[in-house]
Protein backbone atom coordinates (compact mmCIF):
# COMPACT_ATOMS: atom_id res chain seq x y z
CA UNK A 1 0.00 0.00 0.00
CA UNK A 2 1.26 3.65 -0.88
CA UNK A 3 0.19 6.75 0.98
CA UNK A 4 -0.57 9.86 -0.42
CA UNK A 5 -0.66 12.60 1.97
CA UNK A 6 -2.49 15.78 1.64
CA UNK A 7 -0.27 18.43 3.91
CA UNK A 8 -2.65 20.92 5.55
CA UNK A 9 -0.46 23.51 3.91
CA UNK A 10 -0.71 26.62 1.51
CA UNK A 11 3.06 26.05 0.27
CA UNK A 12 3.28 24.25 -3.31
CA UNK A 13 7.27 23.48 -1.73
CA UNK A 14 6.22 21.10 0.53
CA UNK A 15 5.85 18.12 -1.28
CA UNK A 16 9.60 18.14 -2.72
CA UNK A 17 10.28 17.20 -6.57
CA UNK A 18 13.64 16.36 -7.03
CA UNK A 19 15.01 14.44 -9.16
CA UNK A 20 16.97 11.58 -8.45
CA UNK A 21 16.38 8.45 -9.22
CA UNK A 22 13.81 6.62 -7.87
CA UNK A 23 15.66 2.73 -8.48
CA UNK A 24 18.72 1.56 -6.58
CA UNK A 25 20.31 -2.05 -6.67
CA UNK A 26 16.69 -3.27 -8.83
CA UNK A 27 14.36 -1.91 -5.79
CA UNK A 28 11.56 0.51 -6.55
CA UNK A 29 12.00 3.18 -3.97
CA UNK A 30 8.83 5.16 -2.69
CA UNK A 31 10.07 8.57 -1.58
CA UNK A 32 6.53 10.21 -0.83
CA UNK A 33 6.82 7.95 1.83
CA UNK A 34 9.60 9.17 3.47
CA UNK A 35 8.83 12.14 6.16
CA UNK A 36 11.31 14.48 6.86
CA UNK A 37 10.87 16.27 9.52
CA UNK A 38 12.91 19.23 10.77
CA UNK A 39 12.55 20.36 15.18
CA UNK A 40 14.95 22.45 16.59
CA UNK A 41 14.87 23.08 20.32
CA UNK A 42 14.30 27.40 20.85
CA UNK A 43 13.44 27.14 24.72
CA UNK A 44 14.54 29.90 27.48
CA UNK A 45 17.14 27.85 29.57
CA UNK A 46 18.35 28.81 33.11
CA UNK A 47 21.25 26.54 33.53
CA UNK A 48 25.21 26.60 34.47
CA UNK A 49 25.74 26.60 30.23
CA UNK A 50 23.14 28.84 29.38
CA UNK A 51 20.28 31.14 30.20
CA UNK A 52 18.04 33.03 28.18
CA UNK A 53 16.43 31.96 24.80
CA UNK A 54 18.71 31.26 21.73
CA UNK A 55 17.67 34.76 19.57
CA UNK A 56 20.96 34.22 17.31
CA UNK A 57 20.80 30.79 16.66
CA UNK A 58 17.14 30.64 16.42
CA UNK A 59 17.97 33.15 13.41
CA UNK A 60 20.57 31.10 11.92
CA UNK A 61 19.06 27.95 12.01
CA UNK A 62 15.77 29.36 10.09
CA UNK A 63 17.76 31.06 7.14
CA UNK A 64 19.69 28.03 6.50
CA UNK A 65 16.60 25.88 6.56
CA UNK A 66 14.40 28.21 4.59
CA UNK A 67 16.64 28.61 2.06
CA UNK A 68 15.89 25.50 0.95
CA UNK A 69 12.20 25.11 1.92
CA UNK A 70 12.35 23.04 5.16
CA UNK A 71 9.86 24.22 7.56
CA UNK A 72 11.08 24.10 11.10
CA UNK A 73 9.18 22.99 13.92
CA UNK A 74 10.31 25.01 17.50
CA UNK A 75 10.42 23.98 20.67
CA UNK A 76 9.32 26.55 23.04
CA UNK A 77 8.21 27.57 26.33
CA UNK A 78 6.88 30.38 27.86
CA UNK A 79 10.23 31.71 28.64
CA UNK A 80 11.06 31.97 24.79
CA UNK A 81 7.81 32.52 23.10
CA UNK A 82 8.04 36.36 24.44
CA UNK A 83 11.16 36.60 22.45
CA UNK A 84 10.46 34.65 19.41
CA UNK A 85 6.58 34.83 18.52
CA UNK A 86 6.70 37.70 16.07
CA UNK A 87 9.60 35.66 13.87
CA UNK A 88 7.68 32.01 14.49
CA UNK A 89 4.48 33.88 13.63
CA UNK A 90 5.84 34.97 10.35
CA UNK A 91 7.90 31.94 9.57
CA UNK A 92 4.39 30.33 9.86
CA UNK A 93 2.87 32.15 7.09
CA UNK A 94 5.98 32.24 5.28
CA UNK A 95 7.50 28.66 5.03
CA UNK A 96 4.87 26.45 7.15
CA UNK A 97 7.12 26.65 10.56
CA UNK A 98 5.14 25.24 13.51
CA UNK A 99 5.79 24.93 17.51
CA UNK A 100 5.54 22.20 20.44
CA UNK A 101 6.17 22.80 23.69
CA UNK A 102 9.08 22.11 26.02
CA UNK A 103 7.12 20.03 28.56
CA UNK A 104 8.68 20.93 32.51
CA UNK A 105 11.14 18.39 33.96
CA UNK A 106 9.19 15.95 35.73
CA UNK A 107 11.88 15.50 38.46
CA UNK A 108 13.66 19.62 39.17
CA UNK A 109 10.42 21.69 38.10
CA UNK A 110 7.42 19.58 39.37
CA UNK A 111 9.38 17.89 42.22
CA UNK A 112 7.85 14.33 40.78
CA UNK A 113 4.32 15.27 41.29
CA UNK A 114 2.21 14.75 38.76
CA UNK A 115 -0.63 16.90 39.76
CA UNK A 116 2.48 19.73 40.01
CA UNK A 117 3.03 18.65 36.35
CA UNK A 118 -0.07 19.12 35.19
CA UNK A 119 -0.73 22.45 36.53
CA UNK A 120 3.10 23.44 34.78
CA UNK A 121 1.65 21.91 31.36
CA UNK A 122 -2.16 23.06 31.32
CA UNK A 123 -0.18 26.94 32.06
CA UNK A 124 2.46 26.61 29.83
CA UNK A 125 -0.19 25.09 26.89
CA UNK A 126 -2.27 28.17 27.44
CA UNK A 127 1.09 30.45 26.56
CA UNK A 128 2.03 28.52 23.66
CA UNK A 129 -1.72 28.98 21.82
CA UNK A 130 -2.07 32.33 23.06
CA UNK A 131 0.99 33.22 21.03
CA UNK A 132 0.80 30.73 18.34
CA UNK A 133 -3.68 29.90 18.28
CA UNK A 134 -2.82 27.36 14.78
CA UNK A 135 -1.31 24.94 17.28
CA UNK A 136 -4.16 22.27 17.98
CA UNK A 137 -2.08 19.54 17.78
CA UNK A 138 -0.41 18.83 21.52
CA UNK A 139 2.92 17.84 21.29
CA UNK A 140 5.35 18.00 23.97
CA UNK A 141 9.55 17.87 23.96
CA UNK A 142 11.03 16.22 26.83
CA UNK A 143 14.15 13.50 26.65
CA UNK A 144 12.99 13.24 30.51
CA UNK A 145 10.46 10.57 30.25
CA UNK A 146 8.88 8.20 32.44
CA UNK A 147 5.18 5.99 33.19
CA UNK A 148 3.58 9.11 35.28
CA UNK A 149 4.95 11.40 32.68
CA UNK A 150 2.98 9.91 30.05
CA UNK A 151 -0.31 9.24 31.97
CA UNK A 152 -0.29 13.08 32.75
CA UNK A 153 0.70 13.92 29.27
CA UNK A 154 -1.89 11.64 27.95
CA UNK A 155 -4.78 13.11 30.79
CA UNK A 156 -3.64 16.91 29.40
CA UNK A 157 -4.80 15.92 25.97
CA UNK A 158 -1.22 15.18 24.37
CA UNK A 159 -1.32 13.51 21.23
CA UNK A 160 2.97 12.63 21.02
CA UNK A 161 5.68 13.21 22.51
CA UNK A 162 9.21 14.17 21.19
CA UNK A 163 12.68 12.88 22.75
CA UNK A 164 13.20 9.26 22.73
CA UNK A 165 16.72 8.10 22.01
CA UNK A 166 16.98 4.71 20.57
CA UNK A 167 19.63 2.46 22.09
CA UNK A 168 20.97 5.43 23.99
CA UNK A 169 22.37 4.20 27.85
CA UNK A 170 23.58 7.15 30.37
CA UNK A 171 24.35 10.00 28.09
CA UNK A 172 22.35 13.23 29.05
CA UNK A 173 20.93 11.51 31.80
CA UNK A 174 18.87 9.44 28.91
CA UNK A 175 18.55 5.44 28.97
CA UNK A 176 15.94 4.29 26.33
CA UNK A 177 17.70 0.82 25.29
CA UNK A 178 14.67 -1.53 24.03
CA UNK A 179 13.07 1.33 22.45
CA UNK A 180 11.92 1.25 18.52
CA UNK A 181 12.75 3.90 16.71
CA UNK A 182 10.97 6.36 14.69
CA UNK A 183 7.30 6.97 15.37
CA UNK A 184 5.46 4.19 17.49
CA UNK A 185 2.13 4.45 20.05
CA UNK A 186 3.14 4.50 23.23
CA UNK A 187 1.77 2.24 25.99
CA UNK A 188 0.72 4.83 29.11
CA UNK A 189 1.56 2.33 31.96
CA UNK A 190 4.81 1.12 30.16
CA UNK A 191 6.77 4.25 28.89
CA UNK A 192 9.60 2.40 27.14
CA UNK A 193 6.64 -0.24 25.02
CA UNK A 194 4.42 0.47 22.46
CA UNK A 195 0.92 0.34 23.20
CA UNK A 196 -1.19 -2.94 22.51
CA UNK A 197 -3.35 -0.80 20.15
CA UNK A 198 -4.05 2.27 19.15
CA UNK A 199 -2.40 4.51 21.33
CA UNK A 200 -3.22 8.12 22.33
CA UNK A 201 0.18 9.13 22.02
CA UNK A 202 2.94 9.08 19.27
CA UNK A 203 6.48 8.29 20.48
CA UNK A 204 8.89 10.49 18.15
CA UNK A 205 13.07 9.93 18.17
CA UNK A 206 14.95 12.88 19.13
CA UNK A 207 16.84 12.39 15.86
CA UNK A 208 17.24 9.82 13.28
CA UNK A 209 19.93 6.94 13.93
CA UNK A 210 22.27 5.22 12.53
CA UNK A 211 20.48 1.83 13.05
CA UNK A 212 23.59 -0.45 12.05
CA UNK A 213 26.27 1.35 13.23
CA UNK A 214 24.75 2.79 16.39
CA UNK A 215 23.74 -1.66 17.62
CA UNK A 216 26.78 -3.23 15.92
CA UNK A 217 29.42 -0.30 17.75
CA UNK A 218 26.76 0.80 21.31
CA UNK A 219 27.80 4.26 19.90
CA UNK A 220 24.29 5.66 18.75
CA UNK A 221 25.21 9.38 20.13
CA UNK A 222 28.47 9.04 17.63
CA UNK A 223 26.16 8.06 14.62
CA UNK A 224 23.31 10.42 14.05
CA UNK A 225 21.79 13.11 12.72
CA UNK A 226 23.18 14.83 15.32
CA UNK A 227 25.16 17.84 13.98
CA UNK A 228 27.56 18.39 16.67
CA UNK A 229 28.04 14.68 17.68
CA UNK A 230 28.99 14.04 14.00
CA UNK A 231 30.95 16.49 13.46
CA UNK A 232 33.18 16.26 17.16
CA UNK A 233 33.57 12.30 15.89
CA UNK A 234 34.91 13.38 12.55
CA UNK A 235 32.00 12.01 10.19
CA UNK A 236 31.08 15.25 8.75
CA UNK A 237 32.87 18.85 8.18
CA UNK A 238 30.95 21.57 6.97
CA UNK A 239 32.79 20.52 3.51
CA UNK A 240 31.84 16.62 3.56
CA UNK A 241 28.90 15.03 4.54
CA UNK A 242 29.06 11.69 3.03
CA UNK A 243 28.14 10.23 6.15
CA UNK A 244 25.04 11.69 6.31
CA UNK A 245 24.17 10.53 2.73
CA UNK A 246 24.78 7.16 3.43
CA UNK A 247 22.63 7.27 6.04
CA UNK A 248 19.74 9.24 4.70
CA UNK A 249 20.02 6.52 1.51
CA UNK A 250 19.37 3.69 4.37
CA UNK A 251 15.95 5.25 5.01
CA UNK A 252 15.25 6.15 1.48
CA UNK A 253 15.81 2.15 0.58
CA UNK A 254 13.12 1.62 3.88
CA UNK A 255 10.49 3.63 1.27
CA UNK A 256 10.39 0.15 -1.03
CA UNK A 257 8.91 -2.13 2.16
CA UNK A 258 6.91 0.35 4.13
CA UNK A 259 4.22 2.72 4.18
CA UNK A 260 5.96 5.08 5.69
CA UNK A 261 9.17 5.79 6.96
CA UNK A 262 10.10 8.76 9.58
CA UNK A 263 12.94 10.90 9.69
CA UNK A 264 13.59 13.30 12.19
CA UNK A 265 16.34 15.93 12.58
CA UNK A 266 16.88 18.11 15.64
CA UNK A 267 19.77 20.53 16.21
CA UNK A 268 19.29 22.79 19.13
CA UNK A 269 19.25 26.24 18.72
CA UNK A 270 21.54 27.96 21.33
CA UNK A 271 23.80 25.42 19.94
CA UNK A 272 24.01 27.61 17.13
CA UNK A 273 25.04 30.63 18.31
CA UNK A 274 28.36 32.08 20.47
CA UNK A 275 26.92 34.85 22.77
CA UNK A 276 26.23 35.82 26.09
CA UNK A 277 23.27 33.79 26.67
CA UNK A 278 24.65 30.30 25.20
CA UNK A 279 28.57 29.61 23.95
CA UNK A 280 28.04 25.90 24.36
CA UNK A 281 30.42 24.95 21.48
CA UNK A 282 33.09 27.52 20.25
CA UNK A 283 31.95 29.52 16.78
CA UNK A 284 33.34 27.59 14.41
CA UNK A 285 31.64 24.19 15.66
CA UNK A 286 28.52 26.71 14.73
CA UNK A 287 29.95 27.43 11.23
CA UNK A 288 30.91 23.73 10.88
CA UNK A 289 27.73 22.88 11.90
CA UNK A 290 25.44 25.36 9.76
CA UNK A 291 27.43 24.22 6.57
CA UNK A 292 26.83 20.44 7.15
CA UNK A 293 22.94 21.63 7.75
CA UNK A 294 23.18 23.09 4.46
CA UNK A 295 24.27 20.42 2.88
CA UNK A 296 22.04 18.31 4.03
CA UNK A 297 19.34 19.96 3.36
CA UNK A 298 20.54 20.48 -0.26
CA UNK A 299 20.84 16.49 -0.59
CA UNK A 300 17.38 15.92 0.63
CA UNK A 301 15.46 17.90 -1.78
CA UNK A 302 17.10 16.20 -4.31
CA UNK A 303 14.71 13.57 -3.96
CA UNK A 304 10.72 13.61 -4.00
CA UNK A 305 10.39 12.98 -0.03
CA UNK A 306 7.40 14.81 2.04
CA UNK A 307 8.62 17.46 4.08
CA UNK A 308 6.31 18.02 6.65
CA UNK A 309 6.48 19.46 10.56
CA UNK A 310 6.25 17.53 13.94
CA UNK A 311 2.25 18.49 14.56
CA UNK A 312 2.15 17.52 10.70
CA UNK A 313 3.85 13.85 11.09
CA UNK A 314 1.69 13.04 13.86
CA UNK A 315 -1.08 13.65 12.41
CA UNK A 316 -0.61 11.20 9.57
CA UNK A 317 0.66 9.02 11.90
CA UNK A 318 -2.93 8.42 14.00
CA UNK A 319 -4.86 9.05 10.61
CA UNK A 320 -2.83 5.94 8.99
CA UNK A 321 -2.01 3.68 11.55
CA UNK A 322 -4.19 1.84 14.21
CA UNK A 323 -1.32 0.63 16.15
CA UNK A 324 2.12 0.30 16.20
CA UNK A 325 2.82 0.05 12.73
CA UNK A 326 5.38 -2.76 11.70
CA UNK A 327 8.89 -1.47 10.76
CA UNK A 328 11.80 -3.09 8.44
CA UNK A 329 15.02 -1.59 8.19
CA UNK A 330 17.41 -3.33 5.73
CA UNK A 331 20.82 -1.68 6.27
CA UNK A 332 24.77 -1.20 5.54
CA UNK A 333 27.68 -0.40 7.30
CA UNK A 334 29.36 3.17 6.54
CA UNK A 335 32.82 3.86 4.29
CA UNK A 336 33.39 6.48 6.45
CA UNK A 337 34.87 5.96 10.03
CA UNK A 338 35.30 8.15 13.22
CA UNK A 339 38.41 9.96 14.08
CA UNK A 340 40.21 8.76 17.41
CA UNK A 341 39.77 11.47 19.27
CA UNK A 342 38.50 13.31 22.85
CA UNK A 343 35.20 13.45 21.38
CA UNK A 344 35.05 9.39 20.83
CA UNK A 345 37.62 7.99 23.45
CA UNK A 346 35.19 9.67 26.30
CA UNK A 347 33.06 7.24 24.72
CA UNK A 348 35.03 4.13 25.58
CA UNK A 349 36.14 4.69 21.73
CA UNK A 350 34.50 3.14 18.95
CA UNK A 351 34.69 -0.14 16.68
CA UNK A 352 35.38 0.60 13.27
CA UNK A 353 34.11 -2.65 11.63
CA UNK A 354 33.50 -3.45 9.12
CA UNK A 355 30.27 -4.61 10.56
CA UNK A 356 27.40 -6.98 8.28
CA UNK A 357 24.32 -5.71 6.55
CA UNK A 358 21.54 -6.18 9.18
CA UNK A 359 17.99 -6.34 8.62
CA UNK A 360 15.65 -4.34 11.87
CA UNK A 361 12.43 -5.02 12.63
CA UNK A 362 9.95 -4.04 15.01
CA UNK A 363 6.24 -4.48 15.79
CA UNK A 364 4.43 -3.47 18.48
CA UNK A 365 4.91 -7.08 20.25
CA UNK A 366 8.62 -7.01 19.50
CA UNK A 367 11.98 -6.02 17.86
CA UNK A 368 14.80 -7.89 16.48
CA UNK A 369 17.38 -7.42 14.28
CA UNK A 370 18.92 -10.28 11.90
CA UNK A 371 22.36 -10.18 10.79
CA UNK A 372 23.25 -11.07 6.90
CA UNK A 373 23.46 -14.63 6.97
CA UNK A 374 22.29 -15.78 9.96
CA UNK A 375 18.73 -17.36 10.41
CA UNK A 376 17.58 -16.38 13.75
CA UNK A 377 17.67 -13.10 15.28
CA UNK A 378 20.80 -11.70 17.11
CA UNK A 379 19.30 -9.25 18.81
CA UNK A 380 15.87 -10.42 19.98
CA UNK A 381 13.25 -7.82 22.33
CA UNK A 382 10.05 -9.15 23.74
CA UNK A 383 7.53 -6.37 24.82
CA UNK A 384 4.54 -9.15 25.77
CA UNK A 385 4.01 -9.26 29.68
CA UNK A 386 6.92 -6.86 30.12
CA UNK A 387 6.72 -4.19 33.26
CA UNK A 388 10.23 -3.32 34.24
CA UNK A 389 11.08 -0.50 32.54
CA UNK A 390 14.88 -0.60 34.02
CA UNK A 391 15.49 -3.79 31.58
CA UNK A 392 16.16 -3.50 27.72
CA UNK A 393 13.43 -6.63 27.39
CA UNK A 394 15.97 -8.83 25.93
CA UNK A 395 15.57 -12.59 25.64
CA UNK A 396 17.60 -15.23 24.67
CA UNK A 397 17.17 -16.75 21.23
CA UNK A 398 15.99 -20.67 20.58
CA UNK A 399 17.98 -23.07 18.62
CA UNK A 400 16.84 -22.96 15.18
CA UNK A 401 17.85 -25.83 12.57
CA UNK A 402 16.73 -25.79 8.83
CA UNK A 403 16.04 -30.25 8.18
CA UNK A 404 14.71 -29.50 4.89
CA UNK A 405 15.91 -27.40 2.17
CA UNK A 406 15.94 -28.02 -1.86
CA UNK A 407 16.36 -24.77 -4.56
CA UNK A 408 16.46 -25.18 -7.99
CA UNK A 409 15.99 -22.55 -10.74
CA UNK A 410 12.18 -22.54 -10.07
CA UNK A 411 12.28 -23.24 -5.64
CA UNK A 412 13.21 -22.73 -2.98
CA UNK A 413 11.78 -24.75 -0.05
CA UNK A 414 12.85 -24.77 3.52
CA UNK A 415 11.55 -26.27 6.86
CA UNK A 416 12.58 -24.84 9.92
CA UNK A 417 12.30 -26.75 13.20
CA UNK A 418 12.32 -24.80 16.62
CA UNK A 419 13.01 -26.95 19.92
CA UNK A 420 10.53 -26.11 22.73
CA UNK A 421 10.43 -22.87 24.13
CA UNK A 422 8.71 -20.58 26.58
CA UNK A 423 5.83 -18.32 24.71
CA UNK A 424 7.12 -15.13 22.69
CA UNK A 425 6.88 -13.34 19.52
CA UNK A 426 9.58 -14.62 16.93
CA UNK A 427 10.91 -14.25 13.90
CA UNK A 428 13.13 -16.18 11.09
CA UNK A 429 14.75 -14.92 8.12
CA UNK A 430 16.16 -16.20 4.64
CA UNK A 431 19.46 -14.22 3.07
CA UNK A 432 20.11 -14.93 -0.76
CA UNK A 433 19.52 -13.19 -4.18
CA UNK A 434 15.88 -13.41 -4.26
CA UNK A 435 15.62 -11.06 -7.78
CA UNK A 436 12.50 -12.48 -8.90
CA UNK A 437 11.29 -14.53 -6.13
CA UNK A 438 7.90 -14.03 -4.36
CA UNK A 439 6.80 -15.99 -1.32
CA UNK A 440 3.70 -18.62 -2.35
CA UNK A 441 3.56 -20.10 0.94
CA UNK A 442 4.35 -19.94 4.53
CA UNK A 443 3.37 -22.67 7.03
CA UNK A 444 2.09 -21.24 10.62
CA UNK A 445 3.41 -17.91 10.38
CA UNK A 446 1.90 -14.34 11.11
CA UNK A 447 3.39 -12.21 8.45
CA UNK A 448 5.67 -12.60 5.64
CA UNK A 449 7.97 -10.02 3.82
CA UNK A 450 10.65 -9.90 0.47
CA UNK A 451 12.92 -6.93 1.65
CA UNK A 452 15.17 -5.21 -1.27
CA UNK A 453 15.85 -9.16 -2.95
CA UNK A 454 18.05 -9.92 -0.17
CA UNK A 455 16.22 -11.49 2.84
CA UNK A 456 12.78 -12.71 3.46
CA UNK A 457 11.89 -12.41 7.03
CA UNK A 458 9.11 -14.48 8.67
CA UNK A 459 6.99 -12.89 11.35
CA UNK A 460 5.73 -16.25 14.49
CA UNK A 461 4.72 -16.46 17.19
CA UNK A 462 6.79 -19.53 19.72
CA UNK A 463 4.13 -21.39 21.87
CA UNK A 464 5.92 -23.30 23.82
CA UNK A 465 5.99 -26.98 22.11
CA UNK A 466 8.71 -27.56 19.39
CA UNK A 467 7.72 -25.30 16.39
CA UNK A 468 8.05 -26.40 12.23
CA UNK A 469 7.82 -23.46 9.96
CA UNK A 470 7.66 -24.51 6.23
CA UNK A 471 8.33 -21.92 3.62
CA UNK A 472 8.15 -21.69 -0.27
CA UNK A 473 9.85 -18.99 -2.32
CA UNK A 474 9.20 -19.28 -6.30
CA UNK A 475 10.37 -17.60 -9.25
CA UNK A 476 8.12 -15.50 -10.79
CA UNK A 477 7.37 -16.60 -14.46
CA UNK A 478 7.49 -13.84 -16.82
CA UNK A 479 4.25 -13.64 -18.92
CA UNK A 480 5.33 -12.76 -22.90
CA UNK A 481 2.79 -11.02 -25.06
CA UNK A 482 2.31 -12.14 -28.37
Amino acid sequence: MSIDFELETRHNNRHLTGNKPLYKKGIVMKPQNLIYTYVSMASHYDTDWGHGSPDEGVDRTARTAHKYGIPVTWIVNSGSIPLLGDRIRAWHDLYGDDVILKCPNYYRDASKSKVKLRELLDSEWECLQEAFPWATTKIAGSGVVDSDVISVLEDAGFQGLWGYCWEQVWWDGITNQGVPWGFWYVDRERYKIPHQGRGQIVACEWTARDLNLSYHTTSPCVYSTDPNDVLRAGLCTGENIDYWKHLFDDYLRGTAVNDLVFFLQHQEAHEMEVSEAFAVYPFSHVEACDAMQELFFQYVREFPVTLATLPEAVRMYHDSQEETAPAYMLTSDSPVKPEINEYTMTLGGVGQGPWPDTLFYYDKDCQMAFLKGENKPRMMRNYVGKWNMQEEFSEPVPPVFVTHYVKTEEVIELVYEIGPWPPMPFGLAYWDNLEDYEIEASDDVISAKLIENQVAMFRLQLMGPKKQVAVTLRRRIEEVSG
